[in-house]
Order: structure tokens, then sequence, then C-alpha cells
């Protein structure tokens, strides 16, 4: 009886060991983990400057917040989101389950918000969820590595629409591309958006299985998104998923232009790409911290306290501030103009479909 009681107290351990990643506030740290490092990376300055002057504490705490900001870059970010397939998360087909992706695309998200949006975060703003669209691909096997590939694709007026690609790189004797889709005949069948393929045996390729084997035609929807959703990764790697998630900025109950928000976070086009009716400010050498774009000096006014603003005036400016700033000097809608204004629009046309599509179906009885 005692050597029984020992492999149920192993086979316990062992249980606990395989569910770890389910555990209370498991999920927190995957999600809060990169604001956990602006935390801690807080904590140490102020440590660093705790016995310095007030002066000296804003001017450290001035070139910190700037450290995180990404002035220079455009809105079309990119982040990578690195996870594997564990037991707690993997459905009875051995495959990383369908809700699984939903949790992975939390932690994947927020991490591209506190990359691109440092003062928006920091005033208390906050980016939810409208909806997520989901193709699947092919399935990601139990205990497989795979990567979360996030890039904020298109906005528009109060939405904007981040794109994930679920990848994993293929071992390097094998690194070959796969066609996504069955082909028949000698030629390659199209997937619909919002369907799972099937694959030439019949068996579905999806986290799910599918209960028929009649490959879908691709709708007019279908044809459009697979312009911007391509099912190829130019570095060879294995496609699995995509997702589009249309999410929107709040500050309180305040809804906060896409546009307004990137612009005081130092997001803005090309040097190349902006222009105005009085000043033409082209340049060879790229927005950065040490070569700011022109509207700098507008976010500075309100955000630091060196210049005269202040998170206070920040959170204002956020919540219906820059209503107050006349039509033909808002700054931020200047900055993103030029060739980040024509992907957008390009981006957008494809996208927006989604979410038309889906608000009709609110609409069937």
């Amino acid at each position: 009886m005692e050597s029984l009681g020992q492999v149920l107290k192993w086979l316990l351990a062992v249980l606990l060991l395989l569910n770890i990643r389910a555990f209370p506030t498991i999920w927190h740290f995957r999600i809060f983990r990169p604001l956990i490092y602006i935390w801690a990376s807080q904590f140490f300055l102020k440590m660093r400057t705790i016995l310095k002057s007030k002066a000296a504490k804003e001017k450290a705490f001035e070139r910190w917040m700037d450290a995180l900001t990404p002035v220079g870059a455009t809105p079309f970010h990119s982040t990578v989101f690195r996870s594997w397939a564990s037991f707690d998360e993997s459905d009875y087909n051995f495959h990383l389950s369908n809700s699984s992706y939903a949790k992975a695309l939390d932690a994947a998200r927020f991490k591209l918000a506190c990359q691109l949006l440092p003062k928006f975060l920091v005033a208390g703003g906050v980016v939810p969820l409208a909806g997520t669209h989901f193709q699947f691909v092919r399935e990601i096997p139990i205990l497989a590595k795979y990567e979360v590939r996030v890039t904020l694709e298109a906005w528009d007026e109060k939405w904007i629409y981040i794109v994930c690609r679920f990848v994993s790189k293929p071992k390097v004797k094998s690194r070959k591309s796969h066609s996504p889709v069955a082909k028949k005949d000698g030629a390659e069948s199209s997937p619909s958006f919002f369907h799972a393929p099937v694959n030439s045996s019949g068996v579905s390729m999806s986290s799910t299985p599918l209960t028929s084997t009649s490959p879908v035609p691709p709708t007019d929807i279908d044809k459009l998104a697979s312009k911007l959703l391509a099912t190829e990764e130019p570095d060879g790697a294995t496609l699995h998923t995509i997702t589009v998630s249309q999410m929107c900025f709040k500050m309180g109950r305040i809804t906060v232009p896409p546009a307004v928000v990137f612009a005081v976070n130092g997001l803005c086009a090309p040097p190349t790409s902006i222009s105005s009716s009085n000043m033409d400010f082209a340049s060879d050498t790229p927005y950065s911290l040490a070569n700011p774009p022109p509207h700098w000096d507008e976010v500075k006014a309100i955000a630091s306290r060196l210049h005269g603003g202040s998170i206070k005036k920040l959170q204002a400016f956020f919540r219906g501030g820059w209503k107050d700033v006349p039509e033909g000097e808002r700054w931020w809608e200047r900055v993103m103009g030029g060739g980040v204004e024509l992907r957008r629009r390009h981006n957008l046309e494809v996208l927006d479909m989604l979410r038309k599509g889906m608000e009709g179906a609110r609409e069937i009885n």
C-alpha cells in the first residue's frame, strides 16, 4: 500500500506539472509580462534617482519614457509572441485547442500595445476587443513551438485591425514551402476565409474536424481577403492560423481616434511622405528620438513635465481635448498622411469587409 501511495503521489505531481500553465495567475503573468518588465524598469529607475533632486528625477523619467516610445516608427508595427502547445492547451486530437488560440492572442496583442503605445497606457488608456475572426489553415501539434506574428494593418476613425499569423519554423532539413490547401487536377484551390481547408484524403487540417469533405467555394470576401491575408510566409515558416482582431482605444468611456493615439506615441509617416501646404518635411534621415518628427514638440507640450505638460493634460487630451484643435491645425492627421495613408486605405478596404460581414450576420434571424 505504501508503494501504491508513492506511485499516486508521483502521478499527481506529473499531472500538476503538465497543467502548470493552467494554474491561477499564470495566465495573468503571460498577458502582463511586457508590462511587468516596464514596471520593474520604472522601479529600478526610482531606486537609482531616489537621492536626486525633483528636477533630476523628472529629467530621468523623461529619458526613460522617451526610450520606451517608438518615436519615428510607422503605425504598421510588427512583433512576435512565442509559445508552445502544452498539454493543458491541447485537445483530444493532440492539437492546440481552438480556445487556446484566443489565449495566445491576448498575450500577443498586449505585447504589441506595450511596444507601440506606452504613453497611451501610462495615461490609463485601454484597448478593448470587439471581435476576432479566425481562419484555421493547419493544426499545431501538441508540444510544438509556435510564433504569433502580430501586425497592426489598418484603422479608421474608430477601429483598428490587427492581423496575427500563427506559424512554426520547420527543421533545417525540411525547409520546404507547403501549400495550405489541397490541390485538385494540378490546380490550387483557395480556402474560404470562414472555413478551414480540407486535404485530399478527406481529413480536416484544422484543430476541429470537419464533417464534410466537399471543398468550400471561395466567396468574394475570400478573394479580397487573400490579397492581404496571404497563406505563405516569406521566410518559409509553416502557417497554421490567421486571425483578424477588431479593437478600439478607450480613455474611460471615451473612444479615442486611432490617429490621435498613434501620433502622441511618436508614430508617423516616413519623412519623404509628410508634406504641408506651407512646409516641406522631406528628408533622407529617418525619424527617431534623435531626429524627432515635426509634431513631437506638440506632444511634448501635452505630455512632458519639462515642456509644460503632464499626465493629467495628456488624459484630458485623449478624453476629448483633441476636438478643441481647429481642423486645419490637427497635426496628427498631417503626420499620418503620405504613404501611410495610402497603405491604410488599401488594407482597410480588405479588413473592414470582415466587420461589415459579421455585423450583417447579427441581422439574420
